[in-house]
């Protein structure tokens, strides 16, 4: 559980222990041979709701009637907290909300139009529980109740739900979009998928292969089809280069679809957002869905017989919750399975794996105590830096000066080539005008007044004709203002000339916004 009222930057960081471990839920099999696989079923849904419920009763009690809270500032102040977002993957989604597998938690769209451009009508709790309520009076045994709720678009698997009696609460508004799950183990694995329906898996196989090496861009040196368990991490990779591997093998409104979907997952996943971001965000839908009938249509190339897939209707919802509850960092379910890790996990491993439960509280309750502490020391030992410092002011020090610049470049401290002749760099890095462009750096660090005119540039020859080259450089992506999930990360931008004749060169684009009028769009967060 985290608090809404939190920077991202923060939420996002596991050091900063803004999500807090609640409760373990049982994931133990229901068992008796007396029992029908859909009772069993049922009774794993009714389990999971009673448990929810006995753990987040004291929210009920606390958004009507609020509780005190100590602020930062040392005020303390009455608050009261709602449930206001429930973040999960699909299957997790129908059984918080007590949708029907196959239809949308959050609107009552039929199955047979998931695949249209347009929402169904918006899923209301009340309507719901009422659902629940009246066809339970009625019915005569759990699969008559099932069938009855079903007609509804209602699982009929829980009688109690537990956001029952939370105030100011709509389960169905408060599902978030998913960007790992809905859109890249979803609709980028589908179109991955349908892409094997264009070409032999041996084809795209030897195109991935042939994609030369680029910076930030993994290389899959045996293609995709020996993969077998597919990481969201590698999902990503593969979104990068599945566009260019289809270019002029694929017809031009399969190119647009995969285009579009590509487009909409980028933009989602934009760090803030505006009325014109989400028009882009809204376009790149709208093209999807007016090329859409190529992938079904047996006559053009029928990958599939429909589009009615929960996950595809799913993006039809993402304008509305981005407007909702901001973007789509803040609640995507890539930042909580991190905590996985480190709260069940590696409190897993630090047990003896017998009665584990108990030792697992312990440990976690033990790191907790471990990391107020060391929060504690941060805060004091800063504490004193300040006072130092105020005090080296007063004499008259530049503490400015004394801590020193922050730096984002990183190189090494001695080149990789010594001593290269001008020639031989314009050729070995393919830059003919290297020379010049260098005299034009150079010059702009003259003297306005003795700055040699641009039209006598072209004459100017420099005064040495040997330089040692650096083949690559490092930034800090936290340095030039990033957000980033943990602790500081680096990346580095390769310019390698070929060494021998069976050597591979390499040389990464780099995209600089040189001014505040530049259309900066998709160069936010890089």
């Amino acid at each position: 559980m985290t608090l809404g009222n939190l920077p991202r930057s923060i939420r996002r960081r596991p050091s900063q222990h803004a999500c807090v471990l609640v409760a373990y839920l049982s994931v133990s099999k229901s068992v008796g041979q007396e029992l029908t696989k859909k009772h069993k079923s049922a009774r794993i849904q009714q389990i999971f709701h009673d448990s929810m419920r006995m753990v987040l009763e004291p929210l009920k009690e606390a958004g009507k009637d609020g509780m005190e809270v100590v602020f930062g500032d040392g005020y303390v102040r009455r608050v009261y907290p709602i449930l206001a977002c429930y973040v999960a993957d699909y299957p997790e989604q129908c059984l918080v909300t007590c949708a029907k597998y196959g239809t949308c938690p959050k609107c009552l769209v039929s199955e047979d139009e998931l695949g249209e451009r347009q929402p169904g009508k918006r899923r209301a709790q009340k309507t719901t529980l009422d659902v629940i309520n009246d066809n339970l009076s009625i019915s005569t045994s759990l699969n008559n109740f099932q069938d009855r709720c079903k007609q509804h678009k209602v699982s009929g698997a829980v009688t109690r739900p537990f956001w029952d009696g939370f105030p100011l609460c709509d389960i169905h508004m408060s599902i978030t979009p998913d960007i790992l799950h809905q859109l890249y183990q979803g609709v980028i694995k589908h179109l991955i998928h349908w892409s094997t329906s264009l070409m032999t898996e041996k084809e795209l196989d030897a195109r991935i292969q042939r994609l030369p090496p680029c910076f930030g861009v993994r290389h899959f040196n045996k293609g995709w089809s020996e993969l077998v368990q597919v990481s969201g991490k590698e999902r990503k990779d593969m979104a990068r280069i599945l566009l260019g591997c289809l270019i002029g093998r694929a017809p031009s409104q399969v190119i647009l679809c995969y285009r579009a979907i590509l487009d909409f997952t980028y933009i989602a996943q934009y760090p803030s957002h505006d009325d014109h971001t989400l028009k882009y965000l809204e376009d790149s839908l709208d093209l999807f869905h007016a090329n859409k009938h190529i992938l079904t249509d047996p006559d053009l190339l029928g990958v599939r017989e429909h589009l009615n897939i929960p996950k595809i209707h799913s993006m039809v919802h993402y304008v509305q919750a981005i407007r909702n509850f901001g973007t789509t960092d803040n609640y995507n379910t890539e930042m909580f399975e991190r905590f996985h890790i480190d709260c069940a996990k590696e409190a897993w491993r630090a047990s003896n794996f017998r009665d584990e439960l108990p030792q697992m509280v312990q440990w976690l309750a033990r790191q907790e105590k471990v990391a107020m502490f060391e929060t504690y020391l941060e805060h004091y030992e800063s504490a004193i830096e300040d006072a130092e410092a105020e005090e080296e002011a007063g004499a008259g020090k530049d503490v400015e000066a004394m801590k020193g610049p922050k730096m984002g470049i990183f190189i090494a401290k001695r080149p990789y080539a010594l001593n290269q002749s001008l020639t031989s760099i314009q050729l070995k890095h393919h830059c003919p005008s290297f020379s010049h462009h260098l005299i034009l750096y150079l010059n702009r660090f003259l003297d306005p007044t003795q700055r040699i005119p641009r039209s006598q540039l072209e004459f100017v020859e420099l005064p040495f004709d040997k330089l040692s080259v650096w083949h690559a450089f490092k930034f800090s992506r936290d340095t030039l203002g990033n957000d980033i999930d943990a602790k500081e990360e680096q990346d580095a931008v390769n310019a390698r000339p070929r060494r021998g004749r069976q050597g591979i060169e390499r040389f990464d684009t780099v995209a600089v916004a040189h001014s505040n009028e530049a259309e900066s769009t998709g160069l936010q967060g890089k």
